[in-house]
């Protein structure tokens, strides 16, 4: 009965695809405008008159999808203006008439809203990831701050307090670093900082050493530094595929098993194995023009932690694909700023 249900299961799925593209399409014909709402308090000290943007995001074009009407008609946020010229506006607005004359740069990593409907209310997300930069006399750029924030708001009418609480985000987030100067311990070209996700990699061992070390990673922070939080003895496979089903450690010259649920990932012979709860198993990642690569299925759920897992592409029609079906293999991706899994794109073997 179960092999029944999984067939019947895969063969809706190319429908299912089909359907999610036509909600992202029939979203780019519905438009929600969203501004940042300029504030009226003044800071008593800035040090920026300028704030120049680099966008990094993967769609530059909208700011993911909301929810219109009764219906809940899919609609493509878009600026009203320019984020450039929005940002500069918020910096702007912000000054009082003693501000000095320094320039602000920010990395625009990802900004996205979206919309998931429960059975009685909406829960509305914003996801907001940057580095902020600051320029110093001798043309170099210090790191002032960084965030990897997620509004979740729950309404009835989810839309507009979602749009204007990650307007509220932004703002915030300008005008707590438009008040200080930055500790300049480390100093950056413009060409660094224009390509900072790459400049970023260089400083993290788990992106710029080989081989990795050996051992059982807890979380993602111990990985990324490569500081195993306990060793391993030896390791079982899953047949032949790259998949490992157990771990063993050895205690008193005799070998045991290691419990997976609350590890992260594991290296075995040099080589990475992230774990994937629903598979139950660690699957091996490939590193690839910079980013770690692996294939494993994932579950989306409708709170704030699925959302910084999933990242930006869960707000595009693969995200909405992981929602009606979580069980389906994707291509992923570990994102290096938080140890996330973000989605690249589907897999059709169907004996995955």
């Amino acid at each position: 009965m179960k092999t029944i249900t999984l067939k019947k299961s895969l063969k809706r799925i190319p429908l299912l695809f089909t359907t999610c593209l036509a909600l992202i399409l029939s979203a780019q014909k519905r438009v929600e405008e969203f501004t940042i709402s300029l504030p009226a308090k003044k800071l008593e000290k800035s040090y920026y008159t300028t704030l120049q943007l680099i966008d990094k995001r993967t769609d530059t074009a909208s700011l993911g999808i909301v929810q219109q009407g009764l219906l809940n008609a899919k609609a493509k946020v878009i600026p009203t203006t320019s984020l450039s010229s929005q940002f500069q506006g918020v910096l702007n607005s912000i000054n009082g008439g003693n501000a000095e004359g320094g320039t602000l740069v920010l990395y625009l990593k990802q900004l996205y809203f979206a919309e998931i409907t429960a059975r009685l209310s909406e829960h509305g997300y914003c996801y907001f990831q940057s580095y902020l930069f600051s320029k110093n006399e001798d043309g170099t750029f210090s790191l002032i701050d960084q965030t990897d924030t997620v509004i979740d708001h729950k309404a009835n009418d989810v839309t507009r307090e979602t749009l204007q609480k990650g307007s509220d985000m932004l703002i915030d987030f300008i005008r707590k670093n438009a008040a200080k100067k930055p500790e300049a311990t480390h100093r950056y070209t413009y060409e660094q900082v224009k390509n900072f996700d790459n400049t970023a990699k260089e400083s993290i061992p788990f992106y710029s050493i080989s081989p990795l070390k050996d051992g059982v990673y807890k979380g993602y922070h111990s990985l990324q530094n490569q500081q195993p939080d306990k060793e391993i003895s030896s390791v079982k496979f899953y047949g032949n595929a790259p998949k490992i089903v157990r771990i063993y450690e050895t205690v008193d010259g005799k070998e045991k098993e290691i419990r997976k649920d609350d590890i992260y990932a594991v290296v075995y012979k040099g080589e990475p194995y992230i774990y994937l709860s629903i598979e139950k198993l660690f699957t091996k990642a490939e590193k690839r023009d910079q980013d770690y690569y692996f294939i494993g299925k994932m579950r989306s759920n409708s709170n704030a932690g699925s959302m910084m897992i999933t990242g930006a592409a869960f707000f595009g029609a693969i995200g909405v694909l992981l929602m009606t079906n979580p069980a389906y293999p994707f291509e992923m991706k570990i994102d290096y700023f938080n140890g996330g899994f973000i989605p690249v794109k589907e897999i059709q073997n169907k004996n995955y």
